[in-house]
């Protein structure tokens, strides 16, 4: 049974490596292994997710197993009283097409209220990302070109209405 719920300081060693991993299955097809890393390292510092953990406007919420182990997360923001951004979602690869993914975007959305779209970002070169994201209602709204440790991507912005609109 999975069950989501907030993430606490206590899940960061867990979460970094959830990240760590989700990373290298999910870029490794494009990025170096090197660059992976040193990303992960900068964007998923102890004390910056600390920060978004500790962050009361921010939705970060793990799905966990029976056992309690994290298997997957979701990061987002409201930037704005319409918009909701997902910053991060990932599940670890051999837990993915179960479910999981879903139950944390559903998890988001609940965390608030009365938005009318949700958003985010994902690399045209994530199939994985793009397809689940296309099954669950989201439609690409434009693309640009994105350079990461000198490496070209082309990053795909996808929208989704809200269902709690008024």
């Amino acid at each position: 049974m999975i069950s989501i719920q907030p993430a606490t300081v206590d899940d960061i060693a867990e979460i970094k490596q959830v990240l760590s991993d989700t990373w290298i299955d999910t870029y490794s097809s494009f990025l170096p292994v090197e660059v992976i890393h040193k990303i992960t390292t900068l964007w998923h510092s102890p004390e910056g997710l600390a920060a978004e953990i500790g962050d009361e406007r921010v939705c970060f919420s793990v799905a966990t197993n029976e056992l309690g182990a994290i298997l997957g997360l979701v990061t987002a923001g409201r930037p704005s009283d319409e918009v909701v951004y997902i910053g991060r979602l990932y599940v670890l690869p051999g837990h993915q097409r179960l479910g999981i993914g879903a139950k944390l975007l559903d998890a988001c959305e609940s965390f608030f209220s009365g938005f009318q779209v949700l958003r985010l970002e994902v690399e045209a070169q994530n199939e994985k990302g793009m397809s689940f994201y296309r099954k669950q209602g989201f439609r690409e709204t434009s693309r640009k070109e994105q350079e990461i440790e000198g490496i070209s991507l082309v990053v795909v912005e996808m929208e989704k209405k809200s269902e709690w609109r008024c």
